[in-house]
């Protein structure tokens, strides 16, 4: 605080801000011990000396001293400390201020850092009086008007690290920043700074109340918490009893009990629950052991039951009620303590849910002979223990610790954020209530790992006006800001939500105080409030969110429902939280936190990498017409018009424009409809952006019925300048009730064939949405504009996963317009899906059951169902699995529907892992499974397995299943994550409801979009021989055309030519002559037979000069060739089959041969020349079982070729402790496997290599090894150094490889790549120098192996596309396809760059903050 008096004015006005309730802390300071430690050194003097004497004793007179008081001690310093009195030495006040008038000025140097470590040493311990150990607050006050000589930060932490309060006042010349380094943070509040001498004086009244209000608040950060506990126990443990009694009673001998402190309550059961004594039953330590003491368990009738699900509701209702003894309060926990000796006898699960959701914590213990599994439902994490003999030491631990132990397991993976939180302080809380609302504070905040270069907090606080008490870039230690969150300062007054939107965005979430929104780092606001705004928040809230922030609400009490929605980001299920009371913060502690971190790493995880393959999957959805008719009435703010053009901006790139493929136009309404362009008009991506940003608003009514029948003549209009029928789409945007009927127009638009779906924003009514639609699932509605972005991809999705039941195949084709139901991205997929469902009894009602039944359903009524397209099998599981029907019983969505809808509820534990191991067989040959297509597992669960699923899985993924698994409820990320291998195959939904918002997504994901060919050029070389039938003709035709289905046909993409041979060979179409995939199957269907001898020979003779770029052939373009040869018998001229079959390959086109029926195999070979491009059925039927297995195979090969002709590749290896010598040796072997995927030499691929641990180890430059031979030798002696994990060193080093003297070719252009692979998290900050590397143009690839931090992985690629994991270092050799293909792949195409820059520069162009758009 720099400007003297004029800043002391304002320092003062801070402190005394607000009402007077702020006084009672002061008022409530009785009981402190402060230690001052003054600056004595000679450029003080005595003049100035005595006034540092005079504010000492204006300060001290307004303290309550006494032995049982406030206490004081005194140090003077210059160059050595002094000490002029102890805590211990003056317990009155006259004595005090005697010796505060008599001490002496010392004179000589200024060593602040020793002489605060001297007063933590010798005045901060008990023999100096100090009463740390009696939770009295422990206050330092260090006054100096100089720079210390010596370092003040180590001294100063340790300080408040042994929990004293820390205030600096400087005078004069004192150092600003050393000022801020001696106090606790934030500095504004402890520390001060002055002009002169003269002026101290005046700070008494401002240090006063700073030092009163920390007090108070300390005193209530120490004080001891405690704890309402019950103990719950079996009637019928006889055997064990006295070993249960005795552990419990030495456990509750050694707490703290009484009224005020601990309470203990104790229920034994068996068919009843039945009551000992309640938590108000005992006022005394002494009683509520006397009455523990003559606790005896009632005797149990042979064969009773064991009701413990009963006792625990009983226990929830009774025992914890406030007319029991509970106490609501949230600093008081409630813990629970099952003792069990059997399974229980009904179901707990359920009952065990619901008294956890309340908040108590649950510890069983298990007192049989064998494992109970019930007791592991009923604890909470990490709360069950085997035994009683060995849960002693940490129950007494668990009994006494009040830190929140069980969310944090969530929150490990999310450890990159800059989280605010935006609290209310308004007069309607109170002092009570908001030590609640710190209390909750500290609970969140303790699960987050606050550091740096990982989590920052900040903290607004609100009542009349908002100011910040934490910024980002406050604190750097969480134990100092956990410290702080405890003496949060309360003022009071009025609810000005509005302010505190505003001033956090312009304020706090700015990089000059610590915000990362430019890194990328995902920004979160929290807001609590207990009441409703004085003033709109809408404008504030979305300039919030717009600006990048996702903002969660949190109401309590009395604040306005709709106005927390109005505040959240979409959907408000799931950013909005309401509770009754400030003591029901209890349970939001835990759900909150768990909430946030799944939201964080599927953000920044998940839905990157999502959204990504729904670009691939809608990529081939290769034909549509799109109209978006946009409401631009006055209702309409500008920036919300805005909002609607990026909407629509983003929307259109995740499809293949142009006039063959995906056309878009754009009409508006307002009272009257108009057309800005037509569907023909705009024919590529960049233009079509470029227009929508252009789209003006004219303002008017809304006549959305006019307008809907405006749209019926221009899909009327669209088949025709396209020649032929597409599927055809409508989105509508509106704000408002349209004031004419909507219903008639909008059902002829949906008889015409068109698919609608709406869109309301604010005063919309969502039954008119309905009727515009036709359809709940493709009616929407959000509160904002800003809110569209999120929906953007439910219906994108909708789009490219159409439902299956139209994607039937056969030839010759009945409908003309079949050609129109192959264009999806899911045709002709084959494949085995396995539903493994949690069945158990923590599935609380029918309803939630019924919820997972409709899940599947939905799933199946969008897959190709078919007896050679996708079979589904069904698996329940509780504490045991039960198969309801495998894979290869039912082969229509009927008979899937009926079986499904006649599953019942099983009831029981969760044994995942043994479902798993009992499940895999069924995807064998034997059981059903067909190995040779796309295996894959969805599994459902809603809570923690009991059992190891771990190893289970992994064996299910070695089969090759692709494993997906959804949790809903209270189920764990972690296991989820080892249940499917990989993040982005994790979806976590907080209900059963929100399985709903899946539906689409799945289905999408389950038809393989992932398949992303590069470009190829594919010629079909078909047998048209007379062995062959007409029938089995067709079904030639049909295997064919699934093939071009699976591809993105273009000019600029993948091309197709067909040649049919008998006798004659004919070239049908040549590589250049089709540019979509509509014209590729319609001419493919054409194809008639010649019905003459099998001349294969002078077939693939002629086949030759047809991949020739006069027809079409981009070879001297690096573009992959394939011949695909189709027959069904002998070659008549066998003799000449050799010579064109390896001069094809050896021309670098890969021949691919497809034998069916008498095909001779010697044969097939020879045109192959290798094993694995040979394939053969028995029949013309069997030909599309091998469409998965052909393609995977073509994309392989396609894919190998690396686009990027020229790059410099540099390998950054983690050879830290962590990693065994075995994992170490197969990193190496990935490493070489990696290298050897490219063409190394000077000229094309360079390789360089670095290893870290701690340090940097150099390996070899660009420019020391231009032969394969020569890497893998030098990585075969790399010998692991073990050590620590500083990625971010190693970032910093591995800079200089990029330099041109080490080998880079940067500054050609030649593209710079990095490969980073390690197995942990980086001991120190990775952002800066990953940013750095970006900077420079390397282009950055990351593996992380094992139970890395994909969040802080993903801060150093800076993309979730070029991020890889897997679970450990033996699955590396999975993903080193996907690697290569990925480095080799060219950087993102200009037309994403220009729409990225296009939408950003329209923002900023309105006025609007900029939006990062990452599709």
């Amino acid at each position: 605080m720099v400007g003297g008096w004029s800043l002391l004015i304002s320092i003062l006005a801070t402190c005394f801000y607000g009402t007077d309730t702020q006084w009672i802390g002061c008022a409530g300071a009785t009981k402190a011990d402060i230690v001052f430690v003054v600056d004595g050194s000679s450029s003080i003097g005595p003049i100035d000396f005595l006034e540092v004497r005079r504010f000492l004793r204006n300060f001290v007179i307004n303290l309550h001293i006494g032995p049982d008081k406030v206490r004081v001690g005194l140090v003077q310093y210059s160059d050595e400390p002094y000490p002029e009195f102890l805590l211990k030495d003056h317990m009155d006040r006259t004595s005090l201020l005697n010796a505060i008038n008599s001490f002496q000025y010392r004179g000589g140097g200024t060593e602040t850092g020793k002489a605060i470590s001297y007063t933590r040493e010798n005045y901060f311990k008990e023999e100096a009086g100090s009463r740390a150990n009696q939770r009295v607050p422990q206050i330092a006050v260090v006054i100096t008007d100089g720079e210390s000589i010596d370092d003040v930060v180590v001294p100063s932490k340790m300080m408040r690290d042994h929990g004293v309060i820390v205030f600096s006042i400087g005078v004069g010349g004192a150092n600003l920043k050393q000022l801020s380094d001696i106090a606790n943070q934030p500095s504004r509040r402890f520390s001060f700074y002055i002009d002169s001498f003269q002026t101290l004086e005046r700070l008494t009244d401002a240090l006063l109340h700073m030092v009163c209000v920390s007090i108070e608040g300390q005193r209530q950060a120490l004080a001891e918490t405690f704890a309402d506990i019950v103990f719950l126990i079996d009637s019928g443990i006889n055997s064990e009893f006295l070993q249960v009694r005795s552990t419990i009673f030495r456990l509750i001998s050694q707490l703290n009990l009484g009224s005020a402190a601990y309470r203990i309550g104790l229920a034994q059961y068996a068919r009843e629950t039945t009551e000992e004594f309640r938590l108000n039953s005992f006022q005394t330590k002494e009683e509520t052991l006397g009455g523990f003491r003559k606790f005896r368990l009632r005797k149990p009738q042979a064969n009773e039951p064991r009701n413990l699900g009963a006792a625990l509701t009983y226990v929830k209702e009774n025992l914890f009620s406030v007319e029991a003894g509970g106490r609501t309060d949230p600093d008081y926990r409630q813990i629970l303590v099952v003792v069990s000796g059997q399974e229980s006898s009904d179901s707990v699960y359920g009952q065990a849910r619901l008294i956890k959701d309340a908040g108590v914590t649950v510890v069983s213990l298990n007192a049989g002979s064998v494992p109970n599994l019930s007791l592991k439902v009923v604890a909470s994490p990490n709360s069950y223990y085997p035994s009683v003999q060995t849960a002693y030491t940490s129950l007494q631990t668990l009994l006494t610790n009040s830190e929140n132990l069980y969310t944090k397991e969530d929150c490990e993976a999310a450890n990159l954020a800059d989280i605010v939180f935006i609290v209310d302080e308004s007069g309607s809380i109170g002092q009570q209530n908001f030590r609640l609302v710190r209390s909750f504070l500290y609970s969140v905040v303790n699960v987050f790992d606050v550091k740096p270069n990982q989590v920052r907090i900040g903290i607004v606080m609100f009542s009349d006006r908002a100011s910040s008490e934490v910024y980002l870039d406050t604190f750097k230690d969480k134990k100092e800001l956990l410290t702080y969150i405890k003496i949060l300062p309360y003022r009071g007054g009025g609810t000005n939500t509005a302010a505190a939107l505003e001033f956090a965005e312009e304020k706090v979430f700015t990089t000059a105080r610590g915000s990362r929104k430019r890194m990328g780092v995902q920004q979160i606001a929290i807001v609590i409030t207990d009441g409703e705004s004085q003033y709109n928040v809408t404008k504030e809230a979305a300039s919030l969110r717009r600006s990048g922030v996702t903002v969660y609400a949190i109401g309590v009490k009395d604040a306005n429902e709709e106005q927390l929605i109005e505040i959240a980001s979409h959907p408000a299920s799931k950013y909005v939280v309401n509770v009754d009371s400030f003591a029901a913060l209890k349970s939001v502690k835990q759900t909150l936190p768990r909430a946030i971190c799944n939201n964080i790493i599927q953000q920044l995880v998940t839905v990157a990498n999502r959204r990504s393959r729904i670009k691939k999957g809608c990529t081939k959805t290769d034909e549509a017409d799109i109209f978006f008719l946009i409401d631009h009435s006055g209702s309409i703010y500008p920036h919300d018009f805005y909002d609607m053009l990026k909407f629509m901006t983003e929307f259109v790139h995740t499809f293949r424009i142009g006039p063959k493929h995906v056309r878009v136009g754009v009409a508006k309404y307002s009272d009257d409809p108009n057309l800005e362009f037509d569907l023909n008009v705009h024919t590529d991506a960049k233009t079509l952006a470029k227009a929508l940003g252009e789209v003006k608003q004219l303002g008017g009514g809304t006549n959305t019925g006019k307008a809907l029948d405006f749209m019926s003549p221009q899909f009327d209009r669209a088949a025709k300048t396209r020649g032929h029928q597409v599927k055809e789409y409508l989105v509508v945007i509106t704000d408002g009730k349209s004031v004419d009927e909507v219903k008639v127009p909008a059902d002829k638009l949906r008889s015409q064939g068109v698919t609608v779906y709406s869109i309301g924003v604010k005063s919309a009514v969502v039954a008119e949405l309905l009727e515009i639609s036709g359809d709940s699932k493709r009616t929407f509605f959000v509160n904002n504009f800003d809110a569209l972005r999120p929906i953007k991809d439910e219906i994108i999705t909708d789009i490219c996963s159409k439902d299956g039941k139209l994607n039937r195949v056969s030839f010759p084709p009945a409908d003309p317009n079949f050609f129109l139901l192959l264009l999806t991205a899911c045709e002709d997929v084959p494949g085995d899906l396995i539903f493994l469902i949690d069945s158990s009894g923590s599935i609380e009602t029918p309803e939630d059951y019924g919820k997972i039944k409709d899940f599947m359903m939905a799933v199946v009524n969008r897959s190709n169902i078919g007896m050679d397209k996708i079979h589904v099998g069904v698996m329940q599981f509780s504490d045991g699995p039960q198969l309801e029907f495998p894979l290869n019983r039912y082969f229509t969505k009927e008979e899937l529907r009926t079986a499904i809808e006649g599953m019942w509820q099983l009831g029981g534990g969760t044994m995942t892992g043994a479902a798993i191991r009992e499940l895999t067989p069924y995807f064998d040959a034997a059981r059903g499974g067909r190995p040779n297509v796309k295996q894959r597992l969805v599994a459902i669960t809603d809570g923690r397995s009991h059992d190891n699923v771990k190893d289970a899985a992994a064996a299910l993924r070695a089969k090759g299943v692709t494993v997906y698994a959804i949790g809903v409820m209270d189920a764990n990320r972690n296991q989820l994550l080892e249940i499917s291998g990989a993040s982005e195959r994790v979806f976590v939904q907080r209900d059963y409801d929100a399985l709903k918002e899946l539906e689409s997504e799945v289905a999408l994901e389950l038809c393989d979009p992932k398949r992303d060919c590069k470009k190829s050029d594919i010629i079909f070389l078909v047998d048209g021989s007379q062995s062959i039938d007409e029938t089995e003709f067709q079904s030639m035709l049909t295997f064919m055309a699934s093939i071009v289905n699976q591809t993105i046909v273009g000019p600029s993409d993948t091309r197709f030519g067909v040649i049919l041979y008998s006798t004659e060979v004919k070239s049908i179409f040549t590589l250049k002559e089709y540019g979509s995939k509509r014209e590729v199957l319609q001419a493919i269907g054409n194809l008639k037979s010649l019905h003459q001898d099998t001349h294969t020979g002078e077939a693939l003779e002629f086949c030759f000069k047809e991949f020739d770029a006069v027809n079409g052939g981009r070879r001297a373009l690096g573009v992959p060739q394939f011949l695909m040869v189709i027959t069904d018998g002998e070659a008549t001229d066998p003799f000449i089959l050799e010579k064109p079959s390896k001069a094809l390959r050896d021309a670098g086109i890969h021949v691919y041969s497809i034998g069916v029926g008498e095909a001779n195999r010697d044969q097939l070979k020879t045109m192959a020349g290798r094993d694995d491009h040979v394939f053969y059925v028995n029949n013309f039927d069997s030909l599309q079982t091998l469409l998965s297995t052909i393609t995977d195979s073509l994309c392989n090969e396609a894919n190998r070729a690396c686009e990027k002709q020229q790059a410099d590749l540099v390998l950054l290896v983690d050879q830290s402790g962590s990693i065994k010598v075995h994992e170490y040796s197969i990193m190496k072997n990935f490493t070489k496997d990696l290298v050897g995927s490219f063409q190394v030499n000077k000229d094309f691929v360079r390789v360089g290599l670095a290893q870290f641990n701690r340090g940097f180890q150099h390996e070899f430059y660009l420019n020391q090894f231009y032969d394969v031979g020569d890497i893998y030798n030098h990585i075969t002696g790399m010998v692991q150094q073990g050590g620590g994990t500083n990625i971010g060193l190693a970032l910093e080093r591995i800079q200089a490889y990029f330099e041109a003297s080490r080998g880079s070719r940067r500054s050609s252009g030649v593209s710079q790549n990095l490969v980073l692979i390690t197995d942990g998290m980086s001991d120190d900050d990775v952002l800066d120098p990953a940013v750095k590397l970006r900077q420079m143009g390397v282009v950055v690839f990351a593996i992380g192996i094992g139970n890395v931090h994909s969040v802080e992985l993903q801060q150093i690629t800076g993309s979730p596309k070029r991020l890889f994991t897997v679970r450990d270092f033996d699955s590396l050799k999975e993903i080193k396809q996907t690697v290569v293909e990925t480095i080799c792949s060219e950087p993102e195409d200009e037309v994403r760059e220009f729409i990225d820059e296009y939408v950003s520069n329209l923002s900023q162009a309105k006025g609007l903050a900029e939006v990062s758009i990452r599709l």
